[in-house]
């Protein structure tokens, strides 16, 4: 434990922070940090030092500093605390701990997605992600389908764009869903997530605590948001039970 306290305190300051995450770029010199932070050449040598003897940076035959590799995994798991700091508000209201464990481990790479709060432009923009579906709709959700995708989805099946639904038990595809749209479709026990994502792009929201549906959702499509979606959605998929298509 003291040994993540010395790292922790190290990273608690922001001027370290800001020269590890510039190293992480590019290997840079004591003066390029001094001019690039806007730091004072004895203020960036001391911190410098702090990062030199807790092994996070070495210097290399250059005279340029460089992150070791303790210092590349040390940044690397801390983005998933950053990102959970950033969004306190929201982790105060959503309890992601019922996740598999392996997936709330890579929480980080939520880091470089969009939390839109704002329900009509989430709606909305579930709408302009299946349009633009060119291989496959996955959905994953505690409720209903939502009416206004029926058609688009519809539509996007007739071009051979493939679909999977998972459901909780109890939700019952409404009637125009099941005569109109086709497609494997599983249920488990309880769905505390909802997934959207086609091939380019993905939107995951977990249920709120309270319990109430909530809109509220992180959006994007970078590769590692996209490919933690996909191996979340793809683990309830194996664990759910087929009921029609």
């Amino acid at each position: 434990m003291n040994s993540l306290c010395d790292l922790l305190f190290e990273f608690s300051s922001t001027e370290r922070m800001k020269i590890m995450n510039c190293l992480m770029q590019d290997d840079l010199k004591l003066s390029q940090i001094s001019k690039t932070l806007d730091m004072t050449v004895s203020e960036a040598s001391r911190h410098l030092q702090r990062l030199t003897d807790l092994e996070l940076i070495n210097k290399n035959v250059d005279g340029a500093y460089t992150p070791t590799a303790f210092g590349k995994l040390a940044v690397h798991l801390l983005k998933g605390l950053d990102f959970a700091s950033i969004n306190r508000q929201y982790f105060l209201e959503h309890d992601v701990l019922g996740l598999p464990e392996h997936i709330v481990d890579r929480v980080g790479a939520l880091s470089n997605t969009v939390l839109n709060t704002d329900t009509v432009r989430v709606l909305a923009h579930v709408n302009e992600m299946f349009k633009e579906a060119e291989e496959y709709i996955w959905v994953m959700s505690y409720a209903h389908s939502l009416p206004s995708t029926i058609p688009i989805v519809e539509e996007r099946l007739q071009n051979g764009v493939e679909l999977r639904r998972i459901f909780p038990e109890a939700i019952i595809p409404t009637q125009g869903e099941a005569e109109t749209i086709s497609g494997p479709c599983r249920t488990l026990p309880f769905v505390d997530v909802r997934i959207m994502m086609t091939e380019k792009e993905a939107m995951c929201s977990p249920r709120s605590i309270d319990g109430k549906t909530d809109y509220t959702s992180f959006v994007g499509k970078d590769p590692r948001f996209h490919t933690w979606c996909r191996d979340l959605y793809l683990y309830y998929w194996e664990k759910a039970s087929e009921t029609f298509v």
